[in-house]
């Protein structure tokens, strides 16, 4: 069994997709994959050594790669020397070299459908969901999403979870990042991402409580976001974090909590990295969050702000409670394994044998 994987992902810099793939073929037999990307620029791919990355970084340098790998993958689907062909992406220009040889798709979520539509994308998705011999999900919420979207055979679609790999906490340092006490809110700050509730609700936590943060790792505040902040006078209380992944694990091992309050996501991968580092998860009631985390969370309905108040509240305070949930999240996190996700990954593959 040969897979062969396009370039398209590994020129992200980062991101949730391009780590699945990053952690899941790095899980695969050693001879088992090939990809057509050349040249990647992917932190994920570079801090494993799976795919060959550029060491110096210079201006045009995406889109010159995006020819080069483009070219490539090209000529490497038309010599066909492979069993699948696993796209990582939904760009089609290489469907007439690829031919009759079975194709694979990964469908993460229904966003650019329904949340941030972007029509023309959509289109290119659902030309690959109709080519593809087997679609991909991340949960049964998203292959509940696909099938009331699209047009596609049921039989076809297969259900795996991401993993996660589990961190010993021992080799890291000791010192907190952060000194005080804090909630931690991982990701991107996107309208259903529902950051702003979230504040709101913090806001009010911090009348009784002015000694905890609230910890915001991806991208620094906005001048909109800071004017926000300053209008509920807590602009001092919040804190934006650009962290590497080893200062990541930190982030969540200190925190008082995960906070998650998205109204949706196709599978949540803060939930399982907050399990690995023993962080009790907060979840919005929503979208997937249930089937991932089970008993391993204590929710919230989503377009509550005092209901989200009265869970950071009821946690903070309660440290019998924190440790329930990091004793049910460590046993929950166990059922997620890159290994696992990469083994049912070939069962899937070697359908097509």
């Amino acid at each position: 069994m040969k897979v062969l994987f396009d370039h398209h992902l590994f020129y992200q810099l980062y991101g949730g997709a391009s780590k699945y793939f990053v952690k899941m073929i790095s899980h695969l037999p050693q001879d088992s994959w090939k990809t057509t990307a050349l040249w990647s620029i992917n932190e994920y791919a570079r801090a494993t050594g799976l795919i060959h990355t550029v060491k110096k970084r210079f201006k045009g340098e995406g889109s010159l790669l995006e020819r080069i790998n483009r070219i490539y993958t090209t000529y490497k689907i038309a010599k066909g020397q492979f069993n699948v062909l696993h796209q990582t992406d939904f760009d089609n220009y290489f469907y007439k070299e690829l031919g009759d040889k079975p194709l694979v798709v990964t469908y993460h979520d229904s966003n650019l459908s329904t949340i941030d539509p972007h029509p023309a994308i959509v289109k290119k998705q659902e030309k690959a969901l109709h080519r593809a011999n087997a679609i991909l999900v991340v949960s049964q919420n998203t292959k509940k999403d696909l099938l009331n979207l699209f047009d596609v055979d049921e039989k076809k679609v297969h259900v795996i979870y991401h993993g996660i790999d589990i961190p010993n906490l021992q080799e890291f340092p000791k010192e907190r990042i952060i000194k005080d006490e804090y909630f931690l809110y991982v990701g991107r700050r996107s309208t259903y991402k529902n950051f702003k509730r979230l504040v709101s609700a913090f806001a009010r936590f911090h009348k009784n409580y002015k000694n905890v943060k609230l910890v915001c790792t991806s991208q620094e505040f906005t001048e909109e976001e800071h004017h926000f902040f300053s209008s509920l006078s807590i602009d001092d209380a919040l804190i934006a974090v650009k962290a590497s992944e080893q200062e990541m694990i930190q982030l969540y091992r200190d925190a008082v909590a995960l906070v998650f309050p998205s109204l949706y996501e196709g599978f949540g991968m803060p939930i399982l990295e907050a399990w690995s580092c023993r962080c009790p998860v907060i979840l919005a009631n929503a979208s997937c969050f249930p089937e991932i985390a089970d008993n391993a969370a204590i929710y919230f309905d989503p377009y509550s702000e005092n209901d989200m108040f009265q869970r950071l509240l009821e946690v903070y305070e309660s440290k019998q409670l924190r440790l329930k949930l990091v004793s049910l999240g460590g046993k929950r996190v166990l059922d997620y394994s890159w290994e696992k996700c990469a083994n049912e990954h070939m069962r899937v593959y070697n359908l097509f044998t």
